[in-house]
């Protein structure tokens, strides 16, 4: 095992299916051969639920990882980051004085902060790992203004994690040019690794007479959900198309006001949510992963988790033409179908469907892009060449 004593941060929780299926997973692996701790923010809820978070703990113990949990304040937005920061720093300075940590794995922007001031005291070897260019995230979905003092400080962290990381990765080719070409960053600092998935056993039957489809995770401003109910409208009209299933976290009566603002009848959807664990059993109710991305700058770092999830479980997607990777995607092996959601139509989605060649091409697909094992061999010969 390697001598390096990783700290793995992330404000994602590992009790929710974005932690779990994003840094467990693959911290899972990597504890073979590094020494990892993880530090994540939980929420109360995820916490409370004692069947799940006891599931978790065990695991995590049985691996040998050491995870920091902290509580993940909300509310006030600005005073309870504040108050986080100041959490995660006290755990860095014990990590680092007592327990040796010299490498920073930084998941995402808003724990880097505290790093960067403490960067100048340990000079750590940093990995920044991305996940998505988040302070243009906030413009583009949030409406902050450019102008703004936050807005202007966050760029400045954001400049300093680029220039002071010793490695960093990135889920698209497309965000890899953009930090080479405005942070000038030399290309083999540079690491693509997409949102991998453990593999989700593939379904091998017709689910229903009728083609259902299915919408899987957030609702919220990255995605065009109303462009996405009303393309399935339009579907609809076909007497082969059977529902769309909605599996979501967010608010149902929200969600639910949405689909019944877009015409649809009761019988033509299902509204549930889905635990990580149960994913597999989401992915045999339908035929078919649809969803709508909004474009927009921040959107060409964005790989959702759940296109590599349904490749791997035999599972087709359609989506907009969102980043220049989505598009390589598709053009491998048109297992992942880029469409326009206003002029597409029936035949077009039929016709791909009905392919029979469509199981390989999943498999084919995910086994270039998606698979866990090759994410973490990235990883893993990232943290021996520190």
């Amino acid at each position: 095992m390697s001598q390096n004593k990783i700290l793995y941060l992330s404000y994602d929780g590992i009790l929710e299916p974005l932690g779990y299926s994003q840094v467990f997973k693959y911290v899972e692996k990597l504890s073979k051969d590094f020494d990892i701790s993880i530090v994540s923010f939980e929420k109360s809820a995820n916490v409370k639920d004692t069947k799940n978070y006891e599931k978790v703990r065990g695991l995590i113990q049985k691996k040998g990882i050491k995870w920091i949990k902290h509580k993940y304040h909300h509310k006030p937005q600005v005073p309870s980051t504040i108050y986080d920061l100041i959490v995660l720093t006290k755990t860095m300075l014990i990590q680092r004085l007592f327990f040796g940590a010299n490498i920073i794995h930084l998941r995402g922007y808003p724990l880097g902060i505290p790093l960067v001031f403490l960067n100048w005291l340990f000079n750590y070897k940093v990995i920044f790992d991305i996940r998505g260019f988040w302070v243009d995230e906030k413009v583009d979905r949030d409406g902050w203004s450019k102008s703004s003092i936050k807005y202007k400080f966050l760029k400045f962290i954001e400049k300093r994690l680029f220039k002071m990381s010793d490695k960093i990765v990135t889920l698209t080719e497309m965000s890899k040019k953009i930090i080479q070409n405005v942070h000038d960053v030399e290309d083999k600092k540079i690491s693509v690794i997409r949102t991998c998935a453990d593999k989700i056993k593939p379904s091998k039957t017709k689910r229903d007479e009728k083609i259902n489809f299915g919408y899987l995770g957030s609702t919220g401003r990255a995605y065009n959900f109303r462009q996405t109910l009303l393309f399935f409208k339009k579907l609809k009209k076909s007497k082969e198309v059977g529902k769309i299933f909605i599996f979501t976290g967010d608010d149902h009566q929200k969600v639910q006001k949405e689909v019944r603002d877009c015409g649809l009848q009761p019988d033509h959807y299902q509204l549930s949510f889905v635990k990580s664990e149960e994913i597999s059993d989401a992915f045999e109710k339908f035929d078919c992963l649809i969803f709508n991305l909004n474009i927009n700058f921040s959107i060409s770092a964005s790989m959702p988790t759940k296109i590599g999830e349904s490749l791997s479980s035999n599972t087709p997607v359609i989506c907009n033409n969102f980043n220049d990777d989505i598009e390589e995607i598709s053009n491998f092996c048109n297992a992942c179908k880029v469409v326009d959601f206003q002029t597409s139509n029936f035949e077009e989605i039929n016709d791909f469907l009905l392919n029979d060649s469509l199981n390989e091409r999943c498999q084919n697909t995910y086994e270039k892009y998606f698979t866990l094992d090759s994410g973490v061999k990235e990883y893993k010969n990232i943290y021996l060449s520190l």
